[in-house]
Parts: C-alpha cells; sequence; structure tokens
C-alpha cells in the first residue's frame, strides 16, 4: 500500500514538474504541446486497451467457452467508466477543445464571447482556469485507474505501466495549464499550487481503486474495465481534439502513435 501511494503521490505531482520548464523559460510552440498531448492520448490509450481491458478479458474465454456472466461484468465495468466521465464532463464547468462541439469556453480566439474581461491579462487568466477545470476531470479516473492496476496481482507490471503512462500525460497538462495562467500575471507560487492541487486526487482516487478491487470479491475485472473506459473516453474527448485544434494535426497523430508503441515496448520489457 505504501508503495502504490508513494507512486500515485509521484504521479499526481508530475503536473507541477510540468509546469516548472513553463515558469523558467519561454513558453513552447503549440505545435510542441499539441505532439506531446498526442503522445499522452497514445500513452493512454495503448495502457487502456493492452493493459487493463486485457487483464479485465483474463477468464472471460476457457476452453473454448465463454464465461457469460463474466463478460457482462466486464462490459458493464467498461460502460461504466465512461457513463461517469461522461458525468462528470457534463456537471462540472471546464473548457474543452476549441475543436469540441460542447465547449463552455473553449478556443482561445471563441473562449469568451459572453465575458466581459477588463484586460488581456484577466482573459488569459480565465482561460487558465478554465483549462484548470479540464485537468481536474482527468486525475481521479487516472488514478482509480492505476491502483486498480496495483490489485492485480496475475499482472504486476501492469500498475506501474499505467502510473509511467499517466505520470507523463499529467506532466504535459501541467505545462498546457501553466502557460495561460502565467501569461495572465499569476504569481508563481499560486500559479504551482494550483497546477499541484489537481494533481491531489490521484493518491485518493488510487487508494479507492485498489481497494474496491482488491477486497470486494470479484470486483478485479469489473474495476479493471472501469478504469479502461474512463480512459478511453478522457483520450478520445478531451485530449485528442485538443491536440487537432491547432492545424497540427499530423503532429498529433504521430505523437499518438509514438504514445501506442511506447505501451508495446514497456509491456515486452516487463516479459508480458
Amino acid at each position: 500500500m505504501l508503495h502504490l501511494l508513494a507512486v500515485a503521490i509521484a504521479v499526481g505531482c508530475a503536473t507541477t514538474l510540468g509546469a516548472l520548464p513553463v515558469l523558467a523559460s519561454r513558453e513552447l510552440s503549440r505545435a510542441a504541446y499539441d505532439s506531446m498531448l498526442g503522445l499522452g492520448a497514445g500513452l493512454m490509450l495503448g495502457a487502456s486497451t493492452l493493459g487493463l481491458l486485457t487483464e479485465a478479458l483474463v477468464g472471460v474465454r476457457v476452453d473454448g467457452t465463454v464465461h457469460v456472466p463474466l463478460f457482462a461484468l466486464v462490459l458493464a465495468g467498461f460502460t461504466g467508466g465512461v457513463a461517469l466521465l461522461f458525468g462528470m464532463d457534463r456537471a462540472i464547468p471546464h473548457a474543452h477543445a476549441g475543436g469540441h462541439s460542447e465547449h463552455l469556453h473553449g478556443h482561445e480566439h471563441e473562449a469568451h464571447e459572453h465575458c466581459n474581461h477588463a484586460t488581456v491579462d484577466d482573459r488569459a487568466r480565465h482561460q487558465g482556469m478554465m483549462i484548470v477545470g479540464a485537468m481536474a476531470l482527468h486525475r481521479i479516473p487516472e488514478g482509480f485507474a492505476i491502483g486498480a492496476g496495483f490489485a492485480d496481482t496475475r499482472s504486476v507490471p501492469l500498475g506501474v505501466m499505467l502510473a509511467v503512462a499517466v505520470g507523463l500525460q499529467n506532466a504535459i497538462e501541467g505545462a498546457v495549464m501553466a502557460a495561460p495562467l502565467k501569461r495572465g500575471g499569476l504569481g508563481r507560487a499560486r500559479l504551482l499550487a494550483i497546477v499541484t492541487a489537481t494533481g491531489m486526487s490521484v493518491p485518493a482516487a488510487a487508494i479507492a481503486g485498489f481497494y474496491l478491487a482488491r477486497h470486494v470479491a470479484g470486483a478485479l475485472p469489473f474495476m479493471l474495465a472501469v478504469g479502461a473506459g474512463a480512459l478511453i473516453y478522457l483520450a478520445c474527448n478531451e485530449i485528442i481534439p485538443e491536440s487537432h485544434s491547432h492545424g497540427n494535426e499530423r503532429r498529433a497523430t504521430f505523437g499518438l502513435l509514438v504514445g501506442v508503441v511506447g505501451i508495446m515496448v514497456l509491456k515486452v520489457l516487463a516479459g508480458e
């Protein structure tokens, strides 16, 4: 448990590490951000499909016979993970990508049509805080998936693989959060506090996911599928649209492919 807690805290703090280069130097280009977002989406999709779903489906087919109740449980978990993120997406105000059809305050050029900001700095700060809202949506399912991965004793590297994938994605998102807040003139201490706070739900969610998967009878396949559904929805509904909203679609796509290949390499090196 202490090992899981330490890993989850490190993953949560990865957002802070991602913000530090933005504070210390000039901002990266939008093309670089989109490439990194694509990489993060690829890592999440690879970890969800090649890791979580693969393990969730273990035992569904035995000796040529499909275990229908277990398969139904996995499908219910996957659907539940998607429903969880969809509900959070609808209930919590946040900024979607510019290419998203349902954004409250979305793309930088369209985000503030109905807002009365006195200065450009106010506009940038507001945009930054709405992006923080979007990133905060990510932390709970990410932590949940990591906890379920650590609970799966059949595949010891699964939790570590998920932690690496999510940690890298969080570092990228830390930079994406910090850039507009810095442009808006937010002080360094407050900026880092806000970015760090978004990551602190990861340890709590990881512990919850671990206990539910480990201590509720028969819950492990369900919990692994919940994590997979949530992360796949997150990647497809938030991260990929954001990375494809600024004219850098090809860079983002190749970043995604590199992320999937990275997960394949991790699985091979882990002996799976």
